[in-house]
């Protein structure tokens, strides 16, 4: 009975979309982009890479190599693997990103990054960020280890949690926001896309569906399936934070495998150990048995109640902008501890020595400093109330700082 009545009990809840990665077919790409007619001419470049074979040959020629029988040291030792040094990316390269980044994100919110840095398997990675600089994703491109079939190249995009807010956000809170992957579905579907990997995040403002449901769940064996005729159990594991206030975790599945459940304290990680937020987030990983389907952006949430049936409550009650501003009070409850621990004496002198409050208000203004913290570049839309309307935040400390 406890468990049906915190499984359909309603809270403040959201569902949605939190990682994702891929690879497209480029040359279907540049067909799609039409990139051929405007690319850029190098001096002294005598490949025609506007052809299929030299602008493969040309991106084949950067990056990490294959081995080969031939690579062996001086002392005859078999080289296991093969790196050329970096070359930094030339103009070909940084037109065909800049073309991929404007197809997929223009008006999004996000920047892509002037210069590339060597990839792990891919020859260049341009890092996509906010404004603020914070990582929101990546482009991967070049590569002999990054071809496909048909000596086909292949081009790499990653968006974050934050990257797939921003794609999701662009700006406006109140727009139709199905709408936008539904087009970029639409996109990925016309150049022979490849999902590696997609997170689905299910949160609960209200922690009615917590840890506790989870490894209830995982003991009564509601994830159990069924392999060669037999029923088995997924492996799992858990780490707690013994109380410390820092959240704890449990996993369903291994994080190798097609499929995982994470279900963590959201809020206490965000820094309220008060917080009873908790988020369920089912990752699914593409591989040679089995894809990710692209219909997982038109719904995500018929996905992860797909991975594991179980997850039959997981719908979506508010926007996302509602997700950034649990993030943000969650951290403002932290900040304000951390301001009453380290500052709070000196903060209380300041104010029975001050003569008045536009004094004080004038001696604010001179210690501050005109900058952005790094917990307020992702706060949504937060308002002095927000910031005043926080009433449990500081901890009474009896023994505070007397800086």
């Amino acid at each position: 009975m406890a468990l049906e009545h915190a499984r359909t009990t309603s809270s403040r809840t959201w569902a949605g979309l939190d990682w994702l990665a891929g690879s497209v077919d480029l040359w279907s790409l540049i067909e799609e982009m039409d990139w051929r007619s405007r690319a850029p001419s190098i001096d002294g470049f005598e490949t025609d890479v506007t052809t299929f074979e030299g602008l493969a040959a040309h991106l084949r020629a950067y990056g990490p190599k294959r081995k080969r029988d031939d690579d062996h040291t001086a002392d005859g030792e078999l080289v296991v693997g093969k790196r050329n040094p970096f070359v930094p990316a030339d103009g070909i390269v940084i037109s065909l990103v800049q073309a991929a980044f404007c197809y997929f994100f223009a008006g999004t919110g996000l920047v892509l990054a002037a210069e590339a840095a060597p990839g792990s398997f891919y020859a260049y990675r341009f890092m996509l960020h906010n404004v603020f600089g914070d990582n929101a994703g990546m482009i991967e491109i070049g590569g002999e280890l990054t071809q496909r079939k048909g000596g086909r190249p292949s081009l790499r995009f990653e968006l974050t949690g934050l990257g797939c807010a921003l794609y999701e956000q662009r700006g406006d809170a109140c727009a139709d926001h199905a709408q936008r992957w539904l087009a970029l579905r639409a996109k990925l579907a016309s150049i022979d896309t490849l999902l590696s990997r997609t997170d689905i995040a299910f949160d609960d403002f209200d922690g009615t569906r917590n840890l506790a449901l989870a490894r209830c769940m995982y003991e009564l064996g509601e994830f159990d399936y069924r392999f060669a005729g037999e029923r088995k159990r997924p492996e799992a594991k858990g780490f707690e934070d013994y109380g410390s206030g820092k959240g704890s975790t449990f996993y369903v599945g291994h994080s190798s495998s097609e499929k995982q459940l994470r279900v963590y304290e959201k809020g206490k990680k965000a820094g309220d150990p008060d917080s009873p937020w908790v988020r369920w987030e089912v990752q699914l990983k593409g591989s040679t048995r089995r894809r990710v389907s692209l219909d997982v952006l038109s719904d995500p949430m018929a996905y992860m109640r797909g991975a594991f049936a179980c997850l039959d409550f997981v719908s979506s009650c508010v926007q996302r902008l509602v997700v950034a501003n649990e993030v943000s009070k969650a951290t403002l409850k932290s900040i304000k501890r951390h301001v009453k621990r380290m500052y709070g004496a000196s903060l209380y002198q300041f104010v029975r020595l001050a003569p008045s409050a536009e004094a004080l208000l004038d001696l604010i203004e001179m210690i501050s400093t005109d900058k952005v913290p790094r917990w307020m570049k992702n706060a949504g839309r937060l308002t002095w109330a927000d910031v005043s309307g926080i009433d449990q935040c500081p901890d009474s400390m009896e023994n505070n700082d007397e800086r």
